[in-house]
């Protein structure tokens, strides 16, 4: 079996490490204790650097303890080297408890208008060394960017979740009728999809999973709705509704503030349709301490962050 040799870098770091622990207990037989090894091969250590800088970096007496010109210089530049250390030690210690690092969070673009700023900011408020890298897609394109490992964890609506990932309800959203302050349906307190199956009807795009949960309702009720555009952006649908254009239906939390400026009406549906939006990731991520602090956060504390 081939034994490889350990790297010279190494081997001088290490010693760099034990002549400053030396200068900083002034003393070989503590440094030893401070790092667990025998003094000889402490001054091994010693002898071995000064050797390699060809200047005797600690003069040695009975009870005397002193640096040379050399070894006063040397020991600068570990204090530097030992600091950087204490850094790194640091950031590993917060990568293994999930305080760390880079957590890549996909959902929807509605999401990341309306939901996500105020929960990534919570978020960070008690993890504040966590990267986050926000990816926007339809729900369909999120969940197969989770198993292309492009993203760690999504926040989504589901209608169902396959085997090998796990989710963890966060919200029931509300499906809502969206018209035009001007329609004729605008002034009623609710609405049956029954009754929408004649006006022009915009429905979101194909991977939407509010798409899948409105046409399994048309479907069930046998209604064929008069679809005039497909649209992949819940902005481009709210504009088209609130002049007129056509009808639509849509989560309430993301119309409520055009609802609020008197541009589109929000009507409950007599059926009451929801969205069931979840965090999903795959099994195999369970124990990323990342992952696993974003999910726990959204847990207990998300919902007061969007309230």
């Amino acid at each position: 079996m081939e034994i490889k040799k350990r790297s010279p870098l190494y081997d001088s770091i290490h010693s760099l490490l034990v002549f400053h622990e030396v200068v900083r207990e002034k003393s070989f037989s503590k440094a030893a204790e401070a790092l667990f090894v025998s003094q000889p091969a402490v001054t091994k250590h010693i002898k071995g650097l000064e050797n390699r800088v060809g200047w005797e970096l600690i003069q040695r007496g009975r009870g005397e303890f002193k640096l040379t010109d050399a070894g006063e210089i040397l020991f600068k530049y570990t204090q530097k080297i030992s600091h950087h250390l204490v850094e790194i030690e640091n950031f590993l210690g917060k990568l293994q408890e999930g305080r760390g690092g880079l957590l890549r969070i996909g959902t929807t673009e509605s999401y990341s208008r309306c939901l996500m700023p105020r929960l990534l900011s919570g978020f960070q408020n008690h993890y504040p060394h966590i990267k986050i890298a926000l990816d926007v897609g339809n729900s369909e394109e999120i969940e197969k960017s989770l198993t292309a490992h492009r993203n760690d964890i999504a926040l989504i609506a589901m209608t169902s979740t396959p085997s090998r990932f796990q989710s963890i309800p966060f919200l029931k959203e509300e499906l809502v009728l969206l018209v035009s302050p001007m329609h004729p349906l605008s002034q009623k307190q609710q609405v049956s999809l029954k009754a929408i199956k004649d006006f022009p009807f915009i429905i979101r795009a194909k991977g939407s999973t509010t798409r899948k949960i409105v046409l399994q309702a048309f479907h069930e009720m046998e209604i064929r709705p008069s679809l005039i555009i497909e649209a992949g952006s819940s902005e481009f649908i709210k504009q088209w509704v609130s002049e007129g254009r056509g009808i639509s239906v849509s989560v309430k939390r993301i119309a409520e503030e055009e609802a609020r400026r008197g541009l589109i009406r929000m009507i409950p549906l007599k059926e009451r349709l929801y969205l069931e939006v979840a965090l999903l990731f795959l099994k195999k991520e369970a124990n990323n301490p990342v992952v696993k602090n974003f999910a726990n956060f959204i847990v207990e504390r998300g919902k007061e962050w969007i309230a």
